[in-house]
């Protein structure tokens, strides 16, 4: 049901193909927004089995990649209650977090407000929030994430936001 969900949510609001640009040749995109007045790009990918954080400038080497196999990525899936479907996923390196996150209001079906961005903690500690540029949310489907991990073998708790082996 869900698939079913996001597939009719797709043909609503669709999205553009452009994002894939960022997502390592044959990756499927699972968010792109640009960041800084358009100066940054900020990717998320899924490849195989892997799943591949980027931001940087768009039209230039990455600042900061991020690999992670899908068992490893938090992902807190959208609950399926509410006006509004929010998504986050992190990844990590060392001690700190990358919280990417997006929010669609879905009770404006004809023009959506769609916004984004990443958060960056160190243990308890935000050392950054950067929202996307507006209207450059261009890819926010998480579906596919949640669907490896549940290939992968792990199952979602929507009572405790976690993931366990099945």
């Amino acid at each position: 049901m869900r698939a079913r969900f996001f597939a009719a949510l797709m043909m609503v609001f669709p999205v553009a193909a452009s994002a894939q640009e960022g997502c390592f040749g044959a990756g499927v995109p699972l968010f792109h927004c640009t960041l800084k007045g358009g100066t940054k790009t900020l990717d998320v990918c899924l490849q195989g089995a892997a799943g591949y954080y980027r931001f940087g400038p768009g039209d230039g080497p990455a600042e900061l990649i991020l690999a992670h196999g899908v068992k490893d990525i938090h992902l807190t899936p959208w609950n399926g209650i509410g006006s509004n479907i929010y998504e986050e996923l992190e990844f990590w390196a060392g001690d700190t977090t990358f919280q990417v996150h997006y929010l669609l209001e879905r009770i404006a079906a004809d023009n959506p407000d769609i916004s984004g961005g990443v958060r960056v903690f160190r243990a308890d500690q935000m050392l950054a929030d950067l929202t996307c540029d507006p209207g450059s949310v261009v890819e926010r489907d998480f579906d596919p994430l949640f669907q490896a991990k549940e290939q992968a073998g792990q199952c979602y708790d929507a009572n405790t936001f976690m993931w366990s082996s099945c």
